[in-house]
């Protein structure tokens, strides 16, 4: 009886002291979070200006109708006036006489022109400031298996002295807002080489944004991984953009199934994500270097690393279901050289004659503008200068300039226009972004200081700041 008791005792002793070392661990494997954000956006419109001098026919009536201008024909006091109440194949005819339709184009410079020039200036124009508080609790798994993360995030306007309805501070309805940015429980197994895991709940990835808060989404996902292979799916049944207090669920889940590879090679990945009965895309990348020390360069073994010739492919397609004639796609092709702490880069990226399909490596870098209309062309340059490579370390400098081109004809055809009538069909946009986190030596460790400074020559021809300032803390 002696020995049975002993037995137990010792196996209760092992049980508890091995419970103890997997807690441990997991308290080891946990990290906390904590980022105090401060903001000022501050955006400017220039010379707006709105000319329908050089419309045709099917253009002045495209606008005449889709702008509703058509309502004050009668009372032009002019020619126009014998149109009123006219259907557009009419006007369309009577425009082909070079007098009419000059007195058109002339009556919409003054009628659309106004109204035109006033939504850019309003749109463009951002003075918003404000600050935010984010927790991001992720945990490690206990008995190697479960886990959880939770986070919160809130945020208070301070002031939105603008007409914009560009939201990079202030929430639409209130001057506070806040949520549950991310709570959910995660699991993982070993099987030999392969590493499962699976989570259940909504989460943010609390990261670098332009924002005050963070999206969040909602959902549930699965991955295998297999040495350099990773199989992941993923489903979001709601989701809260930057400045939204509460979820919005989704009609129908947005699902996405990813393969990717990734080892010192590069990486490479394939992706299909769909709503159900609604729209596919697939998506493909591929990134690999070489390092210069290959070429012949005289670089140690230590740093070759360092000097990278590197490219980098992106292509993807969309497709709806109820349109079996749409078929927008989007590609962009990067070439960069990795000098050390100095990165100098470009791209060319091209939608087709349906639209983009959501393909953005360098293009990303862009702020104030989108990349993604049918036929849409844009060439990128970006330079980022790492500061420790010349002993200013905490620094970090980038500068990037955009040179797109598109055929206004071409969107309006799809219906898109806003865009026509205020935007250019050639532009560009420039940013510069400086960045400075004080180190860990410093009293002031875990602050951050950050500026953007940018230009666009693309509707509201933007100049403009932000102005960033973040104290993160993590343990």
């Amino acid at each position: 009886m002696k020995k049975q008791l002993s037995l137990v005792i010792a196996l209760a002793t092992a049980n508890m002291a091995l419970a103890n070392d997997a807690f441990d661990q997991f308290l080891a494997d946990t990290t906390v979070n904590v980022k105090a954000r401060s903001a000022l956006i501050k955006l400017d419109a220039n010379d707006v200006a709105y000319d329908a001098s050089g419309y045709d026919a099917a253009t002045a009536t495209t606008v005449l109708f889709g702008t509703g201008a058509n309502a004050a024909l009668g009372s032009t006091g002019t020619g126009l006036d014998a149109l009123a109440g006219a259907d557009p194949a009419t006007v369309q005819a009577a425009l082909a006489d070079p007098t009419t339709l000059a007195g058109m184009n002339q009556f919409l410079t003054a009628a659309v022109g106004p109204t035109v020039v006033n939504g850019a200036n309003s749109e463009g124009t951002l003075n918003q400031a404000g600050s935010a508080l984010w927790l991001q609790i992720e945990s490690g798994y206990l008995y190697d298996v479960i886990g959880f993360d939770l986070g919160l995030q809130g945020a208070v306007q301070h002031f939105k002295d603008d007409d914009s309805s560009m939201l990079i501070i202030a929430d639409k309805d209130d001057e506070t807002y806040s949520r549950i940015a991310t709570a959910r429980i995660k699991a993982k197994y070993n099987i030999g080489d392969v590493e499962l895991k699976a989570n259940y709940g909504r989460y943010s990835e609390a990261d670098e944004t332009d924002y005050l808060m963070d999206s969040t989404d909602m959902g549930y996902g699965a991955s295998a991984q297999f040495k350099d292979f990773t199989l992941t799916y993923e489903a979001v049944t709601a989701s809260a953009g930057n400045t939204e207090s509460e979820l919005v669920e989704y009609d129908t889940p947005s699902e996405s199934i990813e393969l990717k590879y990734q080892s010192d090679f590069g990486k490479a990945t394939a992706e299909r994500s769909y709503v159900k009965d609604v729209e596919h895309t697939d998506s493909y990348s591929a990134v690999s270097g070489l390092p210069m020390a290959m070429l012949g360069l005289p670089i140690s073994d230590e740093h070759k690393m360092d000097y990278l010739l590197i490219a980098q492919v992106d292509y993807a397609t969309r497709k709806l279901d109820a349109d079996s004639d749409f078929n927008a796609a989007q590609y962009e092709i990067m070439l960069a050289a990795k000098l050390d702490g100095l990165t100098l880069a470009a791209s060319y990226n091209k939608a087709n004659e349906d639209g983009g399909a959501d393909v953005a490596n360098l293009i990303d870098n862009a702020l104030i503008n989108d990349f993604d209309r049918v036929g849409q062309s844009t060439i990128s340059y970006v330079v980022q200068f790492d500061g420790e490579m010349v002993g200013l370390n905490g620094l970090s400098v980038s500068a990037a300039h955009f040179v797109s081109s598109v055929n206004k004809d071409d969107v309006l055809a799809t219906g898109d226009l806003p865009y026509f009538l205020a935007g250019d069909a050639e532009f560009t946009e420039t940013l510069v972004d400086a960045k400075y986190t004080f180190s860990d030596e410093s009293f002031l460790k875990g602050l951050s200081l950050r500026t953007v400074f940018g230009r666009d020559t693309n509707e509201a021809n933007i100049t403009g700041y932000g102005v960033f300032v973040d104290y993160n803390v993590s343990f």
